[in-house]
């Protein structure tokens, strides 16, 4: 009988934890969501569709590695990411270009640097870096080209 009382509070222990972990997560990611959300809709109603297209629609070579650098100043959590990008696609942009720019974001960043430098030595975070860059320009190019 004991045994049984142990493993429900147990149980109740991970909930709870559980519970409040999910709730931290989501209040931490919330703010981030909103931005993304509000910056997207910046996009879509005040950039003309003429800047997209005359700058970052074009399927030029150049066009991922120029978005991979205006990603990397930036900082933001994937999901907030989201709405940025649908409003990139909606204006054009081809989908590897707006992938390559939510990566970029997302991982090569100067914030996500400076958290990795406290674990990783120069050398590796810069091999990390490379690896990581030439990923996403990949990705970038192989995605416009099947889409």
């Amino acid at each position: 009988m004991e045994k049984e009382n142990s493993n429900k509070l147990k149980f109740k222990e991970k909930a709870l934890y559980w519970w409040n972990d999910g709730f931290k997560i989501t209040k931490e990611i919330f703010p981030y969501v909103v931005l993304g959300v509000g910056l997207g809709a910046l996009i879509h109603g005040f950039v003309p569709a003429s800047f997209v297209e005359t700058y970052l629609s074009s399927r030029a070579w150049w066009t991922i590695p120029a978005v991979v650098l205006l990603g990397a100043p930036l900082y933001a959590n994937s999901v907030s990411v989201i709405p940025i990008m649908e409003a990139f696609v909606g204006k054009g942009v081809p989908l590897g270009t707006a992938l390559a720019f939510m990566t970029a974001i997302v991982t090569v960043s100067l914030p996500m640097i400076l958290i990795l430098r406290k674990v990783m030595k120069w050398q590796l975070l810069a091999i990390f870096l490379t690896i990581t860059i030439i990923g996403i320009m990949f990705m970038g190019y192989l995605f416009n080209f099947i889409f």
